[in-house]
């Protein structure tokens, strides 16, 4: 093991932090709609309220129905099952359930009630069901396995699933969706593997089944028949990969509006945050669905549904409520006898609740997803009553698993951090109220781990860990609070709060000396993103344009500087190109430079402005006489005083 001893406290100056959500407040949005792991989402509109559940795999309580009243800001109505009994697994006794619980729940309303379908891989399928999105919610157990299920009432009200993967079959259930009426039948079969997750609609005259060539490089397919039963046609309706290069958007759902339009909600898989969410409209062309902007690559959209107030997903909590609040989720049946909000008034007591060696196998662990782009998440601990063998602290919970723990042993408190229970850095403590702290960045997967005995200066403790992404877990990286025992149970620690903070792509209003990466764009036409050669290590990025092509920022203010100059570090081997920087407000063009051929590498250029600039609604970059046969591709820009 390596140690690290820390004598003095080195003072980490955080940046000032801002909660990221995706209504900017003037009736547009930015995607994703939601920062987060909420995978394989279905969505559906009831009165004026949308509904959506997505998958929660192992995490309980779960199941989780979320409300929006515009499909942009959402909030928890209910988390349908506080613990789920189908097997010791999901208590974590004699094993867990990483990566083969609930997943890919479909939502309906029919009969006066709410219905959510789920599979589980090991246990099969079942229906909850409840007259209010709040809950309290029945679960029934359906005697089948439904992969992928798409719950649909068809126009008579009789009710069937649309289910499996590569073969889509069709099953139909009872009328109160509770029990299967008809043997499953086959309805089609995909020219490749791994066509699934299934969604199915009657719209007109066509029956419309949604669903995804699976994986980060799939794309959305569309099979559309006059029949349920077919013959189906299929057509890729989507293939994108917005400013994530490489991975495409899949795995949608389609929403209608009252007033008649369609937009739809699908993930992208996002590294080691996992699944995030986006919104896009939905156009349609004889009788086909195309999802997205067919004029613009928008990341930035007029929101479908203009409401008065945008809205944050909880992520902080100063534990006064009496119950915990409707975010966190244990890795695992939660054990209320082991956790306390009333035994330590404004605290969360954690007890340990099993004796193992393994944060990835102990009992009684509070989780939360992880939101980015950057997250900065603390928790302040009384660890005093802590006994020998215990441990307790932050994780970073998938595979790899990183913890930030206090271990009490025969020599007094240790402060550890370990990847896979791997030691990486430790020091003694004697402070029985500690701070720690992760810094998260969602762009590059890094984290970085520090601690503080009085929440002013924070020290850094060990190196930086790469947030991974196994499917073996499924869900993303999430913060987790833990407390166990090696030895033996009967210990604890208090947990005063903990407080979330994040920071957006770039400061918009004060962007003076800033470098902006072409990756965090609103607008992109005749361009695309790619991995870049260069910092590949943070998942470096760049924007290859073709002639014409351009990016747009929107709402960009110099600040209390103006704007002289633009420094552009980028690769160009299409000699006789140039670029432009245009206020799009005015159309003022800005300033220009022709671009020398780098044969590939990376050069920073300055473009020195024809006049100073202060602010735009939208600043436009745009690449002149790009040679078919070259590339140019931007990988930065600096905003210079």
């Amino acid at each position: 093991m390596r140690s690290l001893y820390l004598v003095v406290l080195s003072l980490f100056v955080e940046l000032p932090l801002t909660a990221q959500v995706a209504d900017n407040g003037d009736g547009t949005f930015t995607n994703p709609i939601l920062w987060a792991d909420f995978p394989d989402p279905d969505v559906i509109r009831n009165g004026d309220k949308y509904y959506m559940v997505s998958t929660s795999m192992f995490y309980f309580p779960g199941v989780t129905v979320m409300e929006s009243s515009d499909l942009v800001s959402w909030t928890i109505a209910a988390n349908a099952i506080e613990a789920f009994d189908a097997h010791p697994y999901y208590n974590m006794d004699g094993g867990n359930r990483y990566g083969r619980g609930q997943w890919a729940t479909s939502i309906r309303y029919f009969n006066n009630q709410f219905y959510l379908l789920f599979t589980t891989l090991d246990e099969g399928s079942f229906m909850c069901t409840s007259p209010k999105a709040s809950g309290p919610w029945a679960v029934h157990k359906l005697d089948a396995f439904l992969y992928d299920p798409g719950l649909f009432v068809d126009t008579d009200g009789r009710v069937y699933v649309v289910h499996g993967n590569t073969e889509i079959k069709l099953t139909e259930l009872t009328s109160d969706g509770l029990h299967v009426k008809a043997a499953e039948q086959p309805i089609y079969t995909a020219h490749r593997r791994g066509l699934e997750g299934n969604h199915c609609y009657h719209i007109g005259s066509y029956y419309y089944i949604f669903c995804t060539y699976g994986g980060p490089w799939g794309n959305q397919v569309c099979l559309r028949s006059r029949s349920l039963t077919g013959p189906f046609e299929e057509r890729v309706v989507m293939n994108d990969q917005a400013s994530y290069a490489e991975k495409v958007l899949h795995q949608a759902c389609l929403i209608d509006l009252p007033d008649g339009s369609y937009w739809s909600i699908i993930f992208q898989d996002h590294g080691g945050l996992g699944r995030l969410p986006f919104l896009t409209p939905v156009t349609w062309t004889d009788h086909w669905p195309a999802l997205g902007n067919p004029f613009d690559g928008n990341v930035r959209l007029s929101k479908p549904i203009q409401s008065s107030e945008a809205t944050a997903f909880p992520t902080s909590d100063e534990f006064d409520a009496p119950a915990l609040a409707a975010q966190w989720q244990f890795n695992h049946n939660p054990d209320k006898s082991k956790y306390s909000l009333t035994e330590r008034k404004g605290w969360l007591r954690l007890r340990t609740a099993s004796k193992t060696d393994s944060a990835m196998h102990a009992r009684n662990t509070a989780c939360q997803r992880i939101f980015g782009p950057h997250s900065v998440a603390t928790a302040k601990l009384d660890i005093s009553k802590m006994q020998q063998g215990d441990k307790a602290g932050l994780m970073l919970l998938q595979d790899p698993c990183a913890t930030l723990a206090v271990l009490r042993s025969k020599n007094g408190y240790e402060l550890q951090v370990a990847v896979n229970e791997k030691a990486e850095a430790s020091l003694p403590l004697k402070a029985p109220v500690l701070y720690l702290r992760a810094e998260v960045s969602g762009i590059s997967d890094k984290a970085h781990f520090y601690y503080s005995v009085d929440d002013k200066a924070y020290a850094p403790i060990g190196s930086a860990f790469k947030m991974g992404y196994a499917l073996s877990i499924f869900c993303g990286n999430r913060y987790g609070l833990f407390s166990y025992a090696t030895e033996k149970q009967g210990g604890y620690v208090d947990v005063d709060w903990f407080r979330v903070s994040h920071r957006p792509l770039f400061d918009r209003s004060s962007c003076a000396e800033q470098s902006i990466e072409a990756e965090y764009f609103d607008h992109q036409y005749r361009c695309e993103v790619r991995l870049s050669a260069q910092n590949t290590g943070n998942r470096n990025q760049d924007v290859a344009f073709e002639d014409g092509g351009l990016i747009a920022f929107d709402r960009v203010q110099a600040g209390a500087s103006e704007v002289k100059a633009v420094e552009l570090t980028l690769a160009c081997s299409a000699p006789g190109s140039a670029i432009e920087l245009r206020n799009a407000d005015n159309g003022r063009l800005l300033g220009a430079i022709a671009l020398p051929d780098t044969q590939g590498a990376y050069e920073t250029l300055r473009l020195a402005l024809n006049a100073p600039w202060a602010s735009a609604n939208r600043l436009e970059l745009i690449v002149r006489k790009r040679h078919k046969a070259g590339v140019v591709a931007l990988d930065k820009m600096k905003l210079c005083k």
